[in-house]
C-alpha cells in the first residue's frame, strides 16, 4: 500500500516527466512546422475544390506511366502541383505533375502538364475541371517557371537538382565529351556497330551499374529495375554527308533513319535531335529485374527500299541478315586524293578523284533538277559512290550530264561496273559517279574512257585520257 505522501511524489514525477515529454516533442515540432493549407486563386477568384483537381489529375497520370510515355524518375509517388504566377495564392490555369522523367530526355526530372478548364464561376469563387496530360514528344521536356505548391500548403522548387529513382521505361541520353576512359567509368569495353547510309553507330562501352553519375545528379534504380548504360559513338550521315544536302528531291527526301532499343516489353525511340551529328553518348535506361528477355539495339531504315538491323546487347550478336556492305566501313578513316590527267578539246584538265563511299544506297541526280536514292540490286553488291573534281584551266560549260558516262570503273577481272547514277552540277565533270560493284570487292580503278560529247556552248568536244587510270584501293 502506498502512502499519501508517496503517492503525491510519484504523480508529480508522472507530471515532470509528461512535462519533459511535452517540451522535447513540442521542440522537435517547433524544427520542422508542418504545412497549412492554402486558399489559391485564378485570376484573383478562388479556385474551387483545388485538392479534387489534384487527385484527378494524379489520376490521369497513372495511365501516361503504366501506358511507358513517362517514367517514374523519384522514390515518391508522382504528384500534380499548381504552379505559383508570382502573387502568394494566385497559380496557373494548369496542373504540373511529377517528378517524371519523358523517355529520351536527360537524367534531370520532367513535369507533364494538365490544363484545366473553366466550367462555371459563382460570386468569387471559380470552378474547373481537368483535361488531358499534354504528354511531350519523346525527347523533349517540359518544366514550370515557378515554385510549385499543393493545397495542403506543400511547396516545391521543381529546378533544383536532385538525384533520381529511375523507374520502369527510363532512357536517358547524355552527351559524352570523350575526356575519361571505359575503365574510369567502371564501363566494360564492347565493338558493337550498326550503320546504314543516313545513320550510323558504334558501342564501344557497356554497364549494368547499381549507380550512375550524371551532372543532374545520381542516378539509381528503383527496386524491381536495373540500370544499363551505352557509350555510343554516333554519326548522322544526312547531315554531315554533302550527298544528301539536296532540296529537290524526286517524291520525298530521304527519311533519317531510326534508332531504337528493344527491351522486355517496350521498344524505346532515341530521338534524333538528342544525338549529334558526329559525336559521342551516353544511353541509360532501365530494364526488368530479373531480366525478362534479351535486349536489342535495332537501325530502322526508312522509307520505300525500308530495312531493320539488328544486334544484340552486350553480346553483340546478329539477329538480321544486312547487306554485306553494310557490314564493312563506308569510306576510309583518310582518303589520299590522286588526279588523271586528260584532254578536253584543246585544254589539259585534271580529274581529281576526292574521296569514296560505299553503301546500300546512294543519293544520284535525275534529269536536270531532280535526285533520288538509288539502291543495290541484291544483298551481295554494293554502291561505290566515287566523288571527283575538274581541275585547271575549265571551260565554261555545264557539261556532267553528258560527260559522266565516259568516266568508268573497272574491277580487278578487267570487267565494268555498271552505272546506276550521278551527281553534277555547273562544271564540264560531274562531281560524282554511282556505280554497282560486289559487296567484298577491295580495289577498282577509274579513268576517263575516249569520246566526243555534245556539250553547251562549247558544241563537239573530243575527250580523252592523258594519264593510266587510277587505282583506288577499298580496304576499309
Amino acid at each position: 500500500m502506498v502512502s499519501n505522501g508517496e503517492g503525491r511524489e510519484t504523480v508529480r514525477c508522472a507530471v515532470l516527466g509528461l512535462t519533459v515529454l511535452l517540451a522535447v516533442t513540442g521542440c522537435a515540432t517547433a524544427a520542422k512546422p508542418q504545412p497549412t493549407a492554402v486558399q489559391l486563386t485564378v485570376d484573383g477568384m478562388k479556385l474551387a475544390d483545388a485538392s479534387d483537381l489534384q487527385a484527378q489529375a494524379e489520376a490521369q497520370l497513372a495511365y501516361t506511366l503504366e501506358y511507358g510515355y513517362v517514367a517514374r524518375a523519384g522514390a515518391a509517388a508522382v504528384s500534380c502541383w499548381f504552379a505559383r504566377t508570382g502573387l502568394e495564392s494566385e497559380v496557373d490555369k494548369r496542373l504540373w505533375c511529377g517528378p517524371v522523367q519523358v523517355p529520351g530526355t536527360g537524367a534531370s526530372t520532367d513535369w507533364v502538364p494538365v490544363p484545366l478548364k473553366k466550367v462555371t464561376k459563382n460570386g468569387d469563387e471559380v470552378r474547373y475541371e481537368v483535361q488531358s496530360p499534354q504528354v511531350p514528344e519523346k525527347g523533349h521536356r517540359s518544366t514550370p517557371d515557378g515554385k510549385l505548391v499543393r493545397t495542403d500548403g506543400k511547396e516545391f522548387d521543381p529546378k533544383k537538382q536532385q538525384d533520381l529513382t529511375a523507374g520502369r521505361d527510363f532512357l536517358a541520353v547524355l552527351p559524352d565529351d570523350g575526356k575519361r576512359s571505359n575503365p574510369d567509368l567502371g564501363l566494360g569495353n564492347v565493338d558493337i556497330k550498326l550503320r546504314d547510309d543516313l545513320l550510323a553507330t558504334a558501342i564501344n562501352g557497356w554497364a549494368n551499374p547499381d549507380i550512375w553519375y550524371t551532372a543532374e545528379g545520381t542516378l539509381r534504380a528503383e527496386p524491381g529495375s536495373r540500370l544499363r548504360v551505352l557509350r555510343m559513338k554516333v554519326e548522322k550521315p544526312y547531315e554531315t554527308d554533302s550527298g544528301f544536302h539536296r532540296t529537290n528531291w524526286q517524291g520525298f527526301a530521304p527519311q533519317p533513319s531510326e534508332l531504337a532499343l528493344e527491351l522486355p516489353g517496350k521498344r524505346q525511340p532515341l530521338p534524333a535531335d538528342r544525338l549529334p551529328a558526329n559525336g559521342s553518348v551516353f544511353v541509360v535506361y532501365t530494364v526488368p529485374d530479373p531480366q525478362q528477355g534479351t535486349e536489342t539495339l535495332a537501325l530502322g531504315s526508312l522509307g520505300a527500299k525500308s530495312l531493320e538491323q539488328r544486334v544484340e546487347l552486350p553480346s553483340g550478336r546478329r539477329t538480321d541478315n544486312p547487306p554485306h556492305v553494310l557490314q564493312r566501313a563506308a569510306a576510309p578513316g583518310q582518303f589520299h586524293e590522286a588526279t588523271q590527267k586528260i584532254r578536253f578539246g584543246d585544254r589539259e584538265l585534271g580529274m581529281k578523284v576526292t574521296g569514296v563511299r560505299l553503301g546500300r544506297q546512294r543519293p544520284i541526280k535525275l534529269g536536270e533538277s531532280q535526285y533520288d536514292v538509288a539502291t543495290i540490286s541484291a544483298q551481295d553488291k554494293a554502291l561505290l559512290e566515287v566523288r571527283l573534281e575538274a581541275t585547271g584551266n575549265l571551260p565554261d560549260t555545264a557539261g556532267g550530264s553528258m560527260t559522266k558516262d565516259l568516266i568508268t570503273v573497272k574491277l580487278q577481272d578487267g570487267s565494268t561496273a555498271p552505272q546506276v547514277g550521278a551527281r553534277y552540277d555547273g562544271g564540264p565533270l560531274p562531281f560524282a559517279i554511282v556505280v554497282e560493284v560486289p559487296a567484298d570487292t577491295r580495289s577498282v580503278s577509274v579513268g576517263v574512257e575516249t569520246g566526243e560529247p555534245v556539250l553547251p556552248r562549247v558544241g563537239k568536244t573530243a575527250v580523252s585520257p592523258v594519264d593510266s587510270r587510277i587505282t583506288l584501293a577499298l580496304e576499309f
